[in-house]
């Protein structure tokens, strides 16, 4: 497989502190269309922290999302990534969900969590999230946002796919095929971001980015070791206290049919 990728999910120190779960969760899995074409899937959902069973609501989205998303690239391929897809894998997500508030005895609110998902095939890449975190992607050589994450009324507010009107809130997008990207959390979002310009923090990806370039299949698991490592560092816990998602993932130029440098 061309696409190297890593990821992982920690749990913060104020929920270390409080003996808390960890409410995000990640997803990402290289599969092949009908023609032995290479597609990257990839989700991050981060469960809401007022909500009862947040990091349920996370694990539901990443999986039921990532299962339904790999059924229709499997199936139809690249052609198939149309905005109406973020819907339906929307839509299959809240169902999922309100099936394990029922079981719970509570409503969907207890499952909250925000959801970013990317695939990525050969010339085409296909974007969709609600909420804050973000994808960054690189196009033209740089590092940048597809989506700004997306605060609510207040600072420390955002939108949850349980949320009567997450439709409003999905934001969608189709682009070139880039052939290195990220997708992260709100936890480390203040690291990766520089929010006075609305741009990607790139000296906090170089180092990750280089590193996986130049590995060999044999070192993946040791790269998400290292990669969960850093995330539960001190270095990072000291900047912020929230849970924290990261997945890299890079292939070679040439790889896809788009050049992103």
């Amino acid at each position: 497989m061309s696409w190297k990728v890593i990821g992982a999910s920690v749990v913060g120190s104020s929920h270390i502190h409080s003996s808390a779960p960890c409410q995000d969760s990640c997803f990402y899995h290289v599969t092949s269309d009908v023609a032995g074409t290479e597609l990257l899937v990839a989700l991050v959902s981060d469960g809401a922290g007022s909500a009862q069973f947040g990091e349920v609501g996370s694990e539901i989205a990443c999986e039921a999302g990532g299962k339904r998303l790999i059924e229709i690239v499997e199936t139809n391929g690249e052609a198939a990534l149309e905005p109406n897809v973020a819907t339906e894998v929307l839509d299959v997500i809240r169902t999922r969900i309100d099936e394990a508030a029922q079981a719970r005895g509570v409503t969907p609110r207890a499952l909250a969590c925000t959801l970013l998902g990317a695939v990525i095939g050969p010339t085409r890449a296909f974007y969709f999230q609600i909420g804050d975190g973000a994808i960054v992607s690189r196009e033209n050589g740089a590092l940048a946002p597809v989506f700004w994450p997306e605060s609510g009324e207040y600072a420390n507010m955002t939108y949850f796919v349980t949320d009567d009107d997450a439709i409003d809130h999905l934001r969608v997008d189709l682009r070139d095929a880039p052939n290195e990207l990220s997708l992260f959390s709100d936890g480390i979002q203040r690291l990766a971001l520089v929010f006075a310009t609305e741009t990607a923090h790139e000296p906090f990806f170089e180092p990750m980015f280089k590193a996986l370039r130049s590995s060999s299949e044999d070192q993946t698991d040791s790269l998400c070791a290292a990669l969960e490592r850093f995330l539960s560092s001190d270095a990072i816990h000291e900047r912020t206290d929230d849970d924290k998602t990261l997945i890299l993932a890079t292939r070679p130029l040439g790889a896809g049919s788009v050049s992103s440098v």
